[in-house]
């Protein structure tokens, strides 16, 4: 019957306000914005009152039935991973940036889409950005004060959402938001609206980037191999991505096998770490990147550590704790090792612990609870999820929700917490990267470098409970960078640590006193243990040295001589048949002879997958010229073997070799 039915489908009051939206929109465009809240309301007044004459729509309503109402924007929120109105949190260039618009509108509940115009300066160019989704807005919320928008922040249907475009955020400086055209979600035709007479600005401050080289421990127990996931891997990623205040995480991984016997802990594996750092950074690693080891607790729980709390910036700290799928009601993704690695990390940037549900040792902080907030909710978590790994934008409630270095459950990061760890890697990103592939190749036998004593780096464990050290490595400092200074030991409540150097006949060539690093973390019942990583003299003739807890010895480690250079690295994986696979049970077999090498002489080995653009150390302090390694996270078909041989004074030498790998 050529009935318009999309005509009949729109009431008479939808018509009437996109006729008034489109008034509106006409009064406003020769003055359209307002940089502060008392001009933006004389153009919102002088608009209302011209859209009337020639609009007709605000007329049209019959005789005692109200004006049509209009939306209002009553706050604009802009949020990376915690923040309160007055925007105290700093935002970071790179970041995922979240817009929260929260709107009013005085009659009649309603669902809304629409739009927000972005720029990077006041005069544009303006991008548009979609929302997220819709909002409803009811007029029991409206209002501008805290507690009136309190509602409306605790829940993601009542304010309109935008992602910003990675390419809006990008840079630090100043960024400029307003709000564009709103639409009902239902029907169709603009909603009245002055939501965007208001320019705002808010500053982007300099991108901060995360450097992690993330350690994947692998070990063995009742014939089982036992090594983090790949699931472990990447939450933990998304996680520092979405909750640390960083412009990006910068993450590589090196599968490495556990140096110490089962169960282990995490202060051996530590040690660990602090020996595989100090090679990878004499051989071109930053030395701003934070070393994390990650233990699968599948095959035992292995209680997380960090191996100081600096009260300075120093990336050279270094922890590690358990992962595992999540026996958490509150953890949902599939890994805990996220937020326990997250909290982990947060001693080795310098934070305490939040003294709440059993965390103790910790420092003053400001809410109750371990909340992120006072009850006022005044600041409001917002995790911008991850599509690829099915995590969705939620809010991060502020008061069921808890300090990740509390011991409480839902954790996230306070604003007290963000910005502390904000600012110290501000100051880490400062600090030298250090000199790129410092290692040079060495002779055999030559001697150290001129413009000083030669020294040596002892790289250690302690379990003070038990009485018993482990020596991770002992590595020349004149390659290998130096540790503590033995004058910085003082008085330790736990124990006197001291080292002794012995000459081949027994005779004490020195004793010292050493600093005891106490691993952080540790709860009141279980084992005091900590690191050394101290710089120690290597005087004529050393033999050996002694690692002495309270004037007994609980490790002792062969130093001295001349190295031998290692020969070429071969594979040793058993052959099946004429086309013998290189790789064994997912395991790579690497030996190598050393001809005359003294019984001090010790092994690094390192992988190259870029042809020795860049290595990555995966074991330190071998006593025997092979090593089995996991190589499933190695890509292609060749992979570049470095070994490097030191007797713990003097130089290193170095062979490298090329190994098949299919």
């Amino acid at each position: 019957m050529g009935l318009d039915l999309s005509r009949r489908r729109v009431s008479r009051q939808q018509r009437q306000e996109t006729a008034l939206a489109r008034a509106l929109t006409r009064a406003l465009a020769e003055d359209p914005v307002a940089d502060d809240e008392a001009g933006a309301e004389r153009l919102i007044e002088r608009a209302l009152a011209s859209s009337t004459p020639d609009g007709g729509a605000r007329r049209a309503a019959p005789a005692g039935v109200p004006l049509l109402p209009v939306v209002r924007l009553d706050g604009l929120e802009v949020t990376q991973e915690i923040q309160d109105l007055s925007h105290t949190v700093p935002l970071v260039a790179g970041k995922a940036t979240i817009v929260r618009a929260y709107l009013s509108r005085p009659a009649g509940a309603i669902t809304l889409r629409g739009e927000l115009l972005a720029a990077r300066s006041p005069s544009g160019p303006w991008q548009a950005v979609a929302s997220l989704g819709t909002a409803r807005l009811d007029p029991s919320r409206s209002g501008t004060s805290p507690a009136q928008l309190r509602s409306r922040r605790a829940d993601l249907g009542f304010s309109l959402n935008f992602r910003l475009p990675d390419d809006l955020v990008s840079t630090p400086g100043p960024l400029y938001l307003r709000m564009g055209r709103l639409i009902r979600a239902v029907g169709s035709g603009a909603v009245p609206s002055v939501a965007g007479v208001r320019r705002r600005r808010f500053t982007l401050g300099p991108a901060v980037p995360f450097r992690l080289r993330l350690v994947l421990l692998s070990y063995v127990q009742d014939g089982v191999t036992f090594t983090p996931s790949t699931t472990d891997v990447e939450l933990l990623r998304s996680w520092l991505r979405r909750a640390y205040p960083v412009s990006r995480v910068e993450l590589t991984t090196v599968t490495v096998p556990a140096s110490a016997p089962v169960e282990f802990d995490a202060s051996q594996v530590n040690a660990q770490l602090l020996a595989l750092r100090a090679v990878d950074v004499a051989t071109g690693t930053d030395a701003r990147t934070h070393y994390y080891g990650m233990v699968d607790a599948d095959g035992f729980f292995m209680r997380g550590l960090a191996s100081d709390i600096p009260g300075t910036p120093q990336p050279g700290t270094v922890a590690s704790g358990p992962a595992a799928a999540s026996g958490f009601a509150w953890d949902t993704d599939g890994s805990y090792g996220d937020w326990y690695g997250a909290h982990e990390l947060g001693h080795t940037l310098g934070r305490f612990h939040a003294e709440f549900c059993g965390a103790g040792g910790g420092a003053p902080y400001p809410y109750p609870n371990g909340q992120l907030s006072d009850a006022d909710e005044a600041f409001v978590g917002i995790d911008t999820g991850d599509a690829a790994l099915g995590l969705p934008l939620r809010v991060v409630p502020p008061v069921s929700s808890h300090d990740v270095m509390s011991y409480c459950d839902n954790q996230w990061l306070s604003a007290f917490t963000y910005t502390g760890i904000h600012d110290r890697l501000i100051a880490e990103d400062a600090l030298p990267a250090g000199p790129a592939a410092a290692l040079g190749l060495a002779a055999a036998g030559a001697a150290a470098p001129p413009g000083g004593s030669p020294t040596m780096r002892l790289i250690a464990s302690l379990n003070l409970d038990r009485g018993t050290a482990e020596v991770a490595a002992v590595l020349p400092s004149s390659d290998f960078g130096g540790g503590d200074s033995p004058e910085a030991a003082g008085p330790d409540p736990a124990g006197e640590v001291a080292v002794r150097i012995l000459a081949a006949d027994d005779t004490v060539l020195e004793q010292l006193t050493v600093p005891l690093r106490r691993s952080a973390c540790e709860a009141p019942d279980q084992e005091v243990t900590g690191t050394v990583d101290v710089d120690l003299p290597d005087p004529d003739g050393a033999a050996r040295l002694q690692l002495l807890l309270n004037g007994a010895v609980v490790a002792e480690h062969p130093i001295g001589g001349a190295p031998a250079e290692p020969a070429a690295v071969r594979n040793d994986a058993p052959a099946f048949g004429a086309a013998p696979p290189v790789v064994s049970g997912g395991v790579l077999h690497l030996a190598w002879d050393a001809a005359a090498a003294p019984p001090s002489q010790r092994y690094a080995v390192q992988l190259s997958t870029d042809g020795g653009q860049s290595w990555q150390t995966v074991a330190v302090g071998l006593s025997e010229a092979s090593v089995d390694l996991p190589v499933g996270h190695l890509p292609g078909d060749s992979v570049t073997v470095r070994v490097l041989a030191t007797t713990g004074t003097g130089r290193a030498v170095v062979s490298e070799s090329a190994v098949s790998l299919r």
